[in-house]
C-alpha cells in the first residue's frame, strides 16, 4: 500500500461585500490615484529640468528625452484610467455578494481514493476581515 503525499493546492479567497469593505477598497484606490497624480507631476518637473539641461549640453537629445517621459506619463495615465474604472466597479458592488480577492496556497495530505475535486476545490470566505466560511467542493 502506498503512503500519502503532501501537496500544495490553491485556495480561493473570497470577500463578502459590506459597506465597510467597499469603503476600504475605495480608499485604497483613491490613495493609489493620488500617488499616480504625484508621479505625473514629478514627471512634468523632470521633463522641464531635463530639457533645460539638454539645451545647454546636447540639444539633439531633446526629442528622445521627451519621448521617454511621454511614454512614462502614458503608462501612468493608463493606470489611472484602470483605477478609475475599478473605483466605479466598487460603487456598483452589491452588498452581500462575494468577490474573489485572490488565491493562496495551502499544504494538504492526499491519499489513494481521495476525491480530487474536494481536495482542489477549497475556498475561504471573509467578511470584514473575519473568516466566516471554509468551503470544500463536494465530488461532482
Amino acid at each position: 500500500m502506498s503512503k500519502g503525499l503532501t501537496i500544495k493546492r490553491p485556495v480561493i479567497v473570497k470577500v463578502k461585500v459590506t459597506e465597510n469593505f467597499k469603503g476600504k477598497m475605495a480608499l485604497e484606490v483613491q490613495e493609489a490615484l493620488k500617488k499616480l497624480d504625484a508621479e505625473l507631476n514629478q514627471l512634468d518637473f523632470q521633463i522641464k529640468r531635463m530639457v533645460a539641461d539638454l539645451e545647454k549640453k546636447n540639444p539633439q537629445g531633446i526629442p528622445a528625452a521627451r519621448q521617454h517621459f511621454e511614454n512614462e506619463k502614458q503608462k501612468r495615465q493608463q493606470a489611472k484610467n484602470r483605477l478609475t474604472d475599478q473605483l466605479k466597479a466598487i460603487g456598483k458592488m452589491a452588498i452581500g455578494s462575494e468577490v474573489i480577492q485572490g488565491t493562496l496556497e495551502s499544504v494538504t495530505e492526499i491519499n489513494v481514493g481521495d476525491d480530487w475535486n474536494e481536495i482542489m476545490g477549497v475556498e475561504v470566505v471573509l467578511c470584514d476581515d473575519k473568516i466566516i466560511d471554509i468551503r470544500r467542493r463536494k465530488g461532482d
